[in-house]
Protein backbone atom coordinates (compact mmCIF):
# COMPACT_ATOMS: atom_id res chain seq x y z
CA UNK A 1 0.00 0.00 0.00
CA UNK A 2 1.24 3.78 -1.08
CA UNK A 3 0.20 6.89 0.80
CA UNK A 4 0.85 10.69 -0.13
CA UNK A 5 0.06 11.76 3.07
CA UNK A 6 -0.69 10.39 6.66
CA UNK A 7 -3.69 12.27 6.97
CA UNK A 8 -5.94 13.35 9.60
CA UNK A 9 -3.01 14.17 12.13
CA UNK A 10 -3.46 13.08 15.76
CA UNK A 11 0.19 13.48 17.28
CA UNK A 12 2.88 15.19 16.63
CA UNK A 13 6.39 15.51 17.92
CA UNK A 14 9.56 17.76 16.96
CA UNK A 15 13.04 16.24 17.26
CA UNK A 16 16.40 18.07 17.03
CA UNK A 17 19.18 16.60 15.88
CA UNK A 18 22.35 16.49 18.35
CA UNK A 19 25.44 18.51 16.99
CA UNK A 20 23.43 20.21 14.59
CA UNK A 21 20.81 22.57 16.29
CA UNK A 22 19.24 24.17 12.35
CA UNK A 23 18.24 20.86 11.78
CA UNK A 24 14.88 19.25 12.76
CA UNK A 25 12.44 16.43 12.02
CA UNK A 26 8.56 16.43 12.77
CA UNK A 27 7.13 13.02 13.25
CA UNK A 28 3.82 12.91 12.48
CA UNK A 29 1.21 9.96 13.04
CA UNK A 30 -2.05 9.69 11.48
CA UNK A 31 -5.57 8.90 12.43
CA UNK A 32 -5.57 5.09 12.08
CA UNK A 33 -7.62 3.34 9.65
CA UNK A 34 -9.15 0.80 8.59
CA UNK A 35 -6.83 -1.63 6.90
CA UNK A 36 -8.02 -2.11 3.00
CA UNK A 37 -9.14 -5.39 1.97
CA UNK A 38 -9.42 -6.76 5.57
CA UNK A 39 -11.90 -8.50 7.16
CA UNK A 40 -12.59 -7.73 10.82
CA UNK A 41 -11.17 -4.85 12.67
CA UNK A 42 -7.70 -4.89 11.04
CA UNK A 43 -6.25 -1.02 10.85
CA UNK A 44 -3.51 0.63 9.83
CA UNK A 45 -1.35 3.95 11.36
CA UNK A 46 0.50 6.51 8.90
CA UNK A 47 3.60 7.77 9.95
CA UNK A 48 6.08 10.57 8.42
CA UNK A 49 9.34 11.86 9.66
CA UNK A 50 9.29 15.15 8.04
CA UNK A 51 12.74 17.08 7.65
CA UNK A 52 15.36 14.46 7.96
CA UNK A 53 15.62 11.23 6.21
CA UNK A 54 13.24 10.53 2.84
CA UNK A 55 10.16 11.64 4.26
CA UNK A 56 8.29 9.02 3.10
CA UNK A 57 4.91 8.25 4.46
CA UNK A 58 4.90 4.48 6.02
CA UNK A 59 2.76 2.78 8.33
CA UNK A 60 2.10 0.00 10.87
CA UNK A 61 -1.04 -2.25 10.89
CA UNK A 62 -2.71 -4.22 13.66
CA UNK A 63 -5.20 -5.71 14.74
CA UNK A 64 -7.38 -2.96 15.77
CA UNK A 65 -6.44 0.83 15.93
CA UNK A 66 -4.37 0.17 19.87
CA UNK A 67 -2.11 -2.68 17.83
CA UNK A 68 -1.79 -0.42 15.18
CA UNK A 69 -0.85 2.60 17.18
CA UNK A 70 1.62 0.74 19.71
CA UNK A 71 3.46 -0.69 16.36
CA UNK A 72 3.73 2.51 14.86
CA UNK A 73 5.08 4.07 17.64
CA UNK A 74 7.49 0.63 17.58
CA UNK A 75 8.03 1.43 13.66
CA UNK A 76 9.24 5.40 14.54
CA UNK A 77 11.46 4.16 16.66
CA UNK A 78 12.74 2.07 14.09
CA UNK A 79 13.23 4.64 11.71
CA UNK A 80 15.15 6.89 14.18
CA UNK A 81 17.39 3.88 14.49
CA UNK A 82 17.91 3.87 10.83
CA UNK A 83 18.46 7.59 10.78
CA UNK A 84 21.41 7.61 13.26
CA UNK A 85 23.04 4.55 11.95
CA UNK A 86 22.96 5.96 8.36
CA UNK A 87 23.21 9.42 8.68
CA UNK A 88 24.43 10.20 12.16
CA UNK A 89 21.44 12.01 13.31
CA UNK A 90 21.29 11.45 17.21
CA UNK A 91 17.32 12.82 17.77
CA UNK A 92 16.39 14.52 21.11
CA UNK A 93 12.99 16.57 21.94
CA UNK A 94 12.26 18.98 24.75
CA UNK A 95 10.63 16.08 26.94
CA UNK A 96 13.82 14.00 27.03
CA UNK A 97 17.74 14.72 27.17
CA UNK A 98 18.61 11.28 26.89
CA UNK A 99 15.80 10.13 23.94
CA UNK A 100 13.43 10.81 21.31
CA UNK A 101 10.90 9.60 24.05
CA UNK A 102 9.88 6.55 20.98
CA UNK A 103 10.56 2.99 21.82
CA UNK A 104 14.41 2.84 21.11
CA UNK A 105 16.03 -0.24 19.14
CA UNK A 106 19.17 -2.09 20.21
Amino acid sequence: MNLDDVGDVIAERKLSVVGNPSLTGIVRMGKPQPLPGAVGDDSFCPIQIVGIGSERVTYAAGVDTFQAIQLAMKKIGLELFTLRRDYGYECRWEGDDSGSGFPPID
